[in-house]
């Protein structure tokens, strides 16, 4: 018998519309997972990925269809067991592990240690067991030097990698995760599926949504969902970025002494960045390296000591920065309002704003009218991202940084993206930290390497290679 069974599973988001059919994001996805077995769920960004895996972890109710767990439905509205018996409380629940897009949103304790046992002791595991577990699962992802930090404090990639540690080690059966490697780097993604392939052939059942190949290729099988209606992404040659023009921004980076918590760049040698007034500079490095600290610094929000910084930008001008985290900057109800915000307040007229966003997003394959009347809480994790990053280079800026601005979206945006971002760097200093080496090489963009991520080591500017 199947693990998860779904059958003409229909899904909206919560809050979006009266529940009627047209409002549903999933429409009549019908599926089956068992024991032992990897699913991945792809499909192009606002397809529905995030609202089918909350529903098939028995989180967002469905509209219409049949969910069953072991047999028994399943669900925010399933009744309390068969032929009326009862459950256990939490009993279903407890055999599923679900991991979401934003880690910081499911970060509940103080160290990276109590962090990693949280769930298994909050099942009922004893405390001696859900430590041996952690300590483990520790060991297994490099999080040791980690155990004592604030998981707040740790990059988006350690954060997924202590999420999906602490869901491992409290044992589920069925493990959701959506979207959960988007900002891993190659060496911890390929520990990561390591990991996930032995606790599959373990009897684990997993359903991952991804928009990595690679990922994709280390499931069992795939489902692809179809994109909504609307126009095509264009289909038009990459650009790159502006050539490097003299020195906007200098970045001196001191080494790192060690011992600290705080924001810092792991390096053990001086550095030096340079931002051209033109093109796009790009940061790359494993995660931890303290590639958005740096952004944070060169858009002046930050402040360390380890850093110097010479401006050599326009006055009276701010630079704009947008982050890992996309829904922690969405304030407005509207998309519309949303992304016509840093515009308008730096001088733009409204109805140019919503002008140039509007091809932006067509140029993205959104239906602009359509997508900018939306609220932004409707909007995939995806399109959000897409929302703040059109924000940013519609607007009058003296440096646009741009902190993963590729991360879980799919091949067709990450180009139409691209050439967005390069046209902007012909006009304005352009900086992006990022691990897809690939959109960055396509870019053209002067690359900038940084070294370890758990302990200090070397790093150095790289050449620009395509």
């Amino acid at each position: 018998m199947s693990l998860l069974v779904a059958r003409d599973l229909w899904v909206a988001p919560p809050g979006d519309g009266g529940g009627a059919a047209q409002d549903a994001a999933v429409r009549g996805v019908s599926l089956e997972l068992a024991r032992g077995e990897w699913l991945a769920i792809s499909g192009p960004n606002g397809c529905g990925k995030t609202c089918l895996a909350l529903a098939l972890a028995g989180l967002w109710p469905a509209q219409r269809g049949t969910l069953l767990l072991d047999g028994e439905p399943f669900g925010p509205h399933a009744p309390a067991g068969p032929a009326g018996r009862s459950r256990p409380a939490g009993a279903p629940r407890a055999a599923v592990g679900v991991l979401l897009q934003d880690p910081g949103s499911q970060l509940l304790q103080p160290t990276v240690a109590e962090e990693l046992a949280f769930t298994a002791r909050n099942l009922g595991a004893p405390a001696s067991e859900a430590a041996r577990a952690a300590l483990e699962w520790a060991a297994r992802f490099g999080l040791e030097e980690d155990l004592a930090r604030d998981p707040h404090r740790l990059s988006a990639g350690r954060q997924q990698l202590v999420l999906i540690a602490a869901a491992l080690a409290a044992r589920p059966r069925l493990l959701v995760a959506d979207e959960a490697g988007a900002h891993l780097d190659p060496a911890a993604r390929a520990a990561l599926l390591a990991a996930l392939r032995s606790q599959v052939a373990a009897g684990l059942a997993v359903l991952w949504v991804t928009q990595e190949q690679e990922e994709m290729s280390a499931a069992d099988r795939t489902i692809l969902l179809p994109d909504r209606p609307g126009p095509p992404v264009r289909d038009a040659p990459p650009v790159p970025g502006a050539a490097p023009g003299p020195p906007a921004l200098t970045l001196r980076i001191a080494p790192w002494p060690g011992g600290t918590d705080g924001p810092c760049v792991r390096t053990d040698r001086a550095l030096q960045l340079e931002v051209g007034a033109t093109g796009v500079t790009a940061l790359e490095g494993p995660n931890g390296a303290g590639k958005s600290v740096l952004l944070s610094v060169a858009a002046g929000l930050l402040e360390i000591a380890q850093v110097e910084v010479v401006r050599h930008l326009p006055a009276g001008l701010a630079a704009l920065l947008t982050t890992q985290y996309p829904e922690s900057q969405i304030f407005e109800e509207r998309v519309c309002d949303e992304v016509t915000y840093a515009a308008v307040s730096r001088g733009v007229e409204r109805a140019a704003a919503l002008a140039r966003a509007g091809g932006c997003f067509a140029a993205l394959g959104l239906d602009a009218g359509g997508f900018l009347a939306r609220r932004t809480w409707t909007l995939s994790g995806g399109e959000k991202r897409l929302l703040m990053v059109v924000a940013a280079l519609i607007a009058p800026a003296s440096l646009l940084a741009l902190d993963e601005p590729t991360a879980g979206l799919d091949g067709s945006r990450q180009a139409a993206l691209g050439r967005l971002v390069g046209e902007a760097s012909t006009r304005v200093p352009v900086l992006v930290a990022s691990q897809d080496a690939g959109w960055i090489g396509r870019l053209g963009a002067r690359r900038f390497r940084l070294g370890g991520a758990i302990s200090p080591r070397t790093a150095s500017p790289s050449k620009k290679t395509d």
